[in-house]
C-alpha cells in the first residue's frame, strides 16, 4: 500500500489533515456499504450468488424491471422499500420474482424476516428443506465476498441498482456524456478481466454512491438495525490471532557480553574515578538501560506490552546521555543539574504524600525510602521541585537536537503509545480481530493473552549498542570486550 507522504499534510492546532478530507465526507455508517447499503441489496447479492455472473446480471435486469412496473415510485431496490410495498404489490412482485430465480435462492433470508416480522416474504420463501446451518454458511460467504465495496462482487450488485436508477428514469447523462450511458450497457456483457473494466468499475461505484447524498432517498435505520443484529446473533466469534515465537537464546549471550562490558567500566570507576560524578551519571544511567533489557530477556518478555515499554526507556535513556554531553559545553554543572532534577520530582511525590489521608500501607511506592533518597545529600528544604522537562526541552526537541529523530518517530512514538493506553495500542495487544464478517469483523478483549506482539529485542539491541559505543568513545572499552557485542547486531 502507498502512503501519502507526511509532507503533503496539513498541520494544524496540532492536527496533521489532507486538503482532501475538507472536500469529501466520510459515509456514516447506516450510509456506508458494508453495514448500510449491503444490508439493503443483500436479496440481490444472494441472486448473484446463485448464478454464474453474466446468467445472474441477465436474470436481475428481469427482475428489477418488474419491480419498477410494478413500484413505479421507488427510486431504489433497496429490500427495505420493498417491504413497505402493499400486500398486493409484494405478493405480486414475489410472484414475478419466482419466475426468474427459484425459492431456494432468497430461502437463506428467512432466518432474519420471519413470519412474525414480514409474513409475505417468509411464506413466500421459506424452505424448511434447506437446514438453518446451510442458511447461515450462505449468508455468511456472500458477507464475505461483498464486504469489501470495490470488490467484482459488490461492483456488481451496486451495477444492478444503478441499472434500476436508470430504468427508473432517475439518472440521466448531458448529450456530452451519452458515452457514459453506453459503457454503463456494456458492463454486464464484458468480463471483469477486460481492461475496459478498469473505467467502468470506478465510475459504476461512485454513481452508485452519489444517490445517498440530499434527500433522494431516506436511510431504514430501522431494517439496517435489524438485518445486523439478526445474523450476528446466528454465528461464534471467529478470533484471528497474530502470535510471534522467537528463540531468545543468542540474546542470552549478548547479555553475557554486555555484563563483561559493565563490570569493566564500574571497576574503573570504583578503583579510577569513584568521586567522577559526571561518570557516576552515565554509568548510572546506562546500567537503568542495561537492567531493563536484563529484564526483558531474564523474564522472556519481548513479545509483551512491557517489551516496548523497556525499548522506549533504552530510547530516552541514550538521548538523554546524548543531550548531557552536548549541553556539557554550555552547562558545567548538568550532571549534578540532572541529579537534582531527578531528585526534585520525588520530593514532588513526597510532598503530594506528606498532605494525603489516602496513603496505602501496601502500596508499592515507598515514600519513607523516597525521603531518605531526597535527604541523601542535600536537605531537601534546599532542593527545588521543577515539573517542566528536564532543562524545558521535551524528548522530542531533545531527539533533534542529537541528531536522533529517528528513534523518536519510528520506535520511540510507538511505544509511548503503550505507555500511554492509546487505542492503537490497546487495538494491537489486547484486542483481537473476529474474521466473522457476519460480525462485521468487530474486535473482542484478549483476555486470555492469546496475542503475541513482535519481538522488541532486535531493537533493544540496536539501541543499547548505541549507547555502548557512546561509553567506547568516553571510557575506552577493550576490543576483546567490545567486538562481539557490536557485531551481534549485524
Amino acid at each position: 500500500m502507498d502512503h501519502i507522504p507526511l509532507s503533503q499534510y496539513i498541520f494544524q492546532n496540532g492536527k496533521f489533515s489532507l486538503p482532501l478530507n475538507e472536500i469529501f465526507i466520510e459515509f456514516g455508517d447506516t450510509k456506508s456499504w458494508s453495514y448500510g447499503r449491503l444490508s439493503e441489496y443483500f436479496w440481490i447479492a444472494l441472486i448473484l450468488n446463485t448464478y454464474e455472473r453474466k446468467e445472474g446480471l441477465q436474470r436481475l435486469g428481469v427482475i428489477v424491471n418488474k419491480l419498477h412496473e410494478i413500484a413505479p415510485d421507488l427510486r431504489l431496490p433497496r429490500l427495505s422499500d420493498i417491504f413497505s410495498l402493499s400486500n398486493e404489490q409484494q405478493i405480486l412482485f414475489y410472484q414475478e420474482l419466482l419466475k426468474v430465480v427459484s425459492k431456494d435462492t432468497l430461502s437463506p433470508l428467512t432466518l432474519i424476516y420471519t413470519y412474525s416480522i414480514q409474513p409475505i416474504f417468509a411464506e413466500t420463501f421459506v424452505n424448511v428443506k434447506i437446514s438453518i446451518e446451510d442458511r447461515i454458511e450462505t449468508i455468511t460467504a456472500i458477507l464475505q465476498k461483498a464486504t469489501n465495496h470495490q470488490s467484482d462482487f459488490s461492483t456488481d450488485i451496486r451495477f444492478i441498482v444503478l441499472y434500476f436508477v436508470y430504468s427508473s428514469g432517475h439518472l440521466q447523462f448531458p448529450e456530452e456524456q451519452k458515452y457514459l450511458l453506453d459503457e454503463l450497457k456494456s458492463y454486464p456483457h464484458l468480463e471483469h478481466g477486460d481492461p475496459k473494466m478498469r473505467i467502468i468499475r470506478p465510475f459504476i461505484r461512485a454513481t452508485e454512491s452519489l444517490f445517498l447524498e440530499g434527500d433522494f432517498v431516506e436511510i431504514n435505520e430501522h431494517y439496517i438495525t435489524l438485518f445486523w443484529e439478526a445474523i450476528s446473533k446466528m454465528t461464534e466469534c471467529d478470533l484471528y490471532v497474530i502470535s510471534y515465537e522467537d528463540d531468545i537464546e543468542n540474546f542470552n549471550v549478548y547479555l553475557e557480553r554486555l555484563y563483561e562490558i559493565y563490570g569493566y567500566l564500574t571497576d574503573l570507576f570504583r578503583k579510577i574515578s569513584p568521586l567522577d560524578n559526571k561518570m557516576l551519571v552515565i554509568l548510572g544511567i546506562a546500567t537503568y538501560s542495561y537492567k531493563r533489557l536484563k529484564e526483558v530477556i531474564d523474564y522472556k518478555l519481548q513479545n509483551t506490552i512491557v517489551g516496548r515499554s523497556s525499548v522506549r526507556v533504552l530510547i530516552e535513556n541514550y538521548i538523554m546521555l546524548q543531550y548531557l554531553r552536548k549541553l556539557e559545553a554550555t552547562h558545567p554543572n548538568v550532571w549534578k543539574e540532572f541529579q537534582e532534577y531527578g531528585i526534585g520530582q520525588y520530593k514532588v511525590i513526597v510532598t503530594k504524600a506528606s498532605s494525603s489521608s489516602n496513603i496505602r500501607q501496601d502500596s508499592h511506592v515507598p515514600y519513607k525510602y523516597l525521603e531518605e533518597l531526597i535527604n541523601e545529600f542535600k536537605r531537601e528544604e534546599f532542593i527545588e521541585m521543577d515539573t517542566k522537562y528536564f532543562n524545558k526541552d521535551n524528548i522530542r526537541k531533545k531527539a533533534e537536537m542529537v541528531n536522533e529523530k529517528d528513534l523518536y518517530d519510528l520506535y520511540y512514538d510507538y511505544d509511548s503509545a503503550f505507555e500511554h493506553g492509546l487505542w492503537g495500542a490497546i487495538r494491537e495487544s489486547s484486542v483481537l480481530k473476529c474474521n466473522n464478517p457476519a460480525h462485521r469483523y468487530h474486535c473482542v478483549p484478549d483476555l486470555n493473552d492469546e496475542q503475541k506482539l513482535k519481538n522488541v529485542l532486535p531493537d533493544c539491541v540496536m539501541v543499547m549498542n548505541k549507547t555502548v559505543k557512546l561509553l567506547d568513545e568516553l571510557y575506552g572499552i577493550p576490543d576483546s570486550l567490545i567486538k562481539e557485542v557490536l557485531d551481534f547486531e549485524g
